[in-house]
């Protein structure tokens, strides 16, 4: 097994690894972005799971359900924002997930703007604030 020291002579090392993380977060980005488009396009999960399959078995990792696709399925039908816990214990309840990984997810999606947060702690879609519809909702 090599041996990896972090001394000064691995300078090379580390640029190498800054630059192998920056590429697998963007090949994750993209293949998000293909996974959206297809759920967009009316591509079943099951239906995306055969093409990951077909075109490397090894990105098992993309397979699981998405706790953000439950989120926005539970808001839409809501129509309108929900308290954060709200949302928490309902999405538990419907099996998209753990408390924690649902709270994770809700957060790193807040972080990245695929959620917004509307006063009174509650959680929604960033369309209800770009369409105006914030103040249609009495937020």
């Amino acid at each position: 097994m090599a041996e990896v020291s972090l001394g000064s002579g691995n300078a090379p090392l580390a640029s190498n690894v800054g630059a192998l993380l920056l590429d697998l977060r963007n090949a994750l980005q993209q293949a998000e972005r293909c996974r959206l488009a297809l759920r967009d396009l009316g591509y079943t999960h099951e239906r995306w799971q055969e093409i990951v399959k077909d075109v490397d078995p090894e990105l098992r990792f993309i397979l699981r359900p998405q706790v953000l696709d439950a989120i926005v399925v539970y808001l839409q039908s809501v129509g309108k924002p929900v308290k954060r816990q709200t949302l928490i214990r309902s999405l538990n309840t419907q099996g998209a997930g753990t408390l924690q990984r649902i709270q994770q997810s809700i957060t790193i999606h807040l972080r990245a703007g695929n959620l917004v947060l509307f006063p009174g702690k509650k959680i929604g879609l960033p369309v209800w604030m770009d369409r105006g519809e914030a103040a249609a909702i009495g937020v």
